[in-house]
């Protein structure tokens, strides 16, 4: 049985590592674990991502706006109108990779969510997309000619982009693997500019989260692990909305300073942590 102090920690975990490219499927299996819970809380899980995905949603509020007026209009040939056709069409894209593999790994989440072993090496290659991943982007050269931001903006990013994107938020559905620092990372790497990497990785979790979600909600309630009282629940929800939100404002200004290597050696500590405290009580 849960508790609500419990509740709350699983909340802000949610919260806190759901936008940053830490795995917060992860951490919620190691905290889980650690808190006493053997069996993955599936309807528990589902709450705190329909509870993140109002916050991106909100977040990502004008983007979303512009997107389904620009379909309404689809007579208008306006630049700013096309591009935002443009996002949609790559949104719609890169989910197609997602889907597919999002069906495919279903098969095995119950062995990828109990397992904290796992987990934690998925954290540390994590943490080795994200090293990579901001190296990549900064070239040498860019320093010395004081070029910010030169990478490709969404009139000159490809339908390979956007695919092999939506590959790696497809992969990312194991624990340990972040799904922004998958997503993001991959962007930096095909040149994309990091204020669009950021962007697109949110705007193309939106049908990713909600898929997912439709996939577990018939499983969560077939196991009838419904709490005796809400509150807890409904307290973790609201938590993980609003830590959600400030996280999310939190990786735009690390991603756009070129501070994402911090969540590199984050998650090379906590994976290595796991692991030693996993191997050493388990001698």
């Amino acid at each position: 049985m849960m508790n609500t102090i419990q509740a709350l920690i699983l909340g802000i975990v949610q919260g806190l590592t759901e936008f940053l490219p830490v795995s917060s499927s992860g951490h919620l299996v190691i905290m889980q674990y650690y808190l006493g819970f053997r069996e993955p809380l599936l309807l528990f899980d589902v709450m705190l991502h329909v509870a993140t995905l109002a916050a991106v949603i909100i977040y990502f509020r004008q983007d979303l706006w512009g997107m389904i007026l620009s379909l309404i209009r689809l007579k208008k040939k306006t630049p700013q109108e096309i591009l935002h056709r443009k996002m949609f069409y790559f949104i719609l894209l890169g989910t197609i990779p997602t889907g597919a593999l999002g069906i495919f790994f279903n098969r095995w989440a119950k062995f990828f969510f109990v397992s904290v072993i796992f987990t934690s090496f998925m954290l540390l290659f994590t943490g080795i997309l994200l090293w990579v991943g901001e190296r990549k982007e900064r070239p040498e050269g860019e320093k010395s000619l004081g070029k910010e931001d030169t990478g490709k903006g969404i009139g000159k990013m490809r339908a390979t982009d956007a695919l092999l994107i939506g590959i790696m938020q497809g992969v990312a559905i194991m624990p340990g693997i972040s799904r922004s620092g998958a997503t993001i990372s991959t962007g930096l790497l095909r040149g994309i500019k990091k204020e669009l990497a950021f962007r697109y990785s949110f705007l193309l979790s939106i049908p990713a989260i909600i898929g997912a979600l439709g996939l577990q909600l018939r499983e969560a309630f077939l196991e009838k692990n419904l709490p005796s009282h809400l509150l807890p629940w409904v307290g973790a929800a609201l938590s993980a909305a609003v830590i959600g939100y400030l996280s999310l404002t939190l990786l735009r200004k690390a991603v756009i300073k070129k501070k994402l290597s911090v969540f590199a050696y984050y998650c090379w500590i906590v994976g290595t942590a796991s692991l030693v405290i996993r191997v050493w009580g388990g001698l």
